[in-house]
């Protein structure tokens, strides 16, 4: 039972990089997330949706806004009682450009970003190999402290229509990021400090 809570918390945590800036340059978090492969993933790799722990990404700011960010997303446990059972694992790498609209050092960051995965063969059909997707993002950021913030992320995967062992599909992740060096944040209102 203890592992079961335990994994539900991680759930819970998701790590996406998220609004680094010039002095802040690395970012780092730990997540879980949801898969929605859609009617079309029913009938051709058994499975609607799919839920995974953890999700890890490691980012780092480049300039003007923009940073690169790299994931790992790793099925840990394969059903959770009551809540979900999973048909087969997934796996997948990868590798996003992100722009911020140069919001980096506000407390809420918004973003969108473009990239690419390597999804891992799903063991629902024979003979199945690894594809690549042509991915969108969008997502936010909200800092709740000088290193710790919250996250959110939205992510199509479109897969080419040749591939056969996955489909195009909606992955959705939240959790909390962590930013290496403490970040400087804007007044909030909750502070409780008072302008002098």
């Amino acid at each position: 039972m203890k592992r079961i809570i335990a994994l539900a918390i991680l759930v819970s945590i998701y790590s996406s990089t998220i609004s680094q800036n010039q002095q802040n340059k690395w970012v780092i978090g730990v997540s879980g997330s949801f898969v929605n492969f859609g009617d079309s993933g029913i009938n051709s790799i058994g499975e609607r949706y799919n839920f995974q722990v953890p999700k890890i990404n490691v980012a780092r700011y480049l300039f003007a806004g923009f940073s690169l960010d790299a994931g790992v997303t790793v099925s840990g446990i394969d059903e959770l009682d009551g809540f979900f059972t999973n048909s087969f694992n997934y796996f997948s790498v990868d590798g996003n450009l992100r722009y911020d609209f140069n919001l980096s050092d506000e407390n809420l960051v918004p973003y969108i970003a473009i990239g690419g995965s390597i999804i891992g063969a799903p063991s629902t059909i024979n003979g199945s190999v690894a594809t690549n997707s042509y991915n969108f993002s969008f997502g936010g950021t909200f800092w709740v402290t000088h290193r710790w913030g919250l996250n959110a992320q939205a992510t199509y995967k479109s897969v080419p229509e040749e591939y056969q062992s996955m489909k195009t599909h909606t992955q959705l992740s939240v959790g909390v990021v962590y930013s290496f060096s403490p970040r400087v944040l804007v007044y909030r209102l909750w502070d409780g400090r008072r302008a002098r």
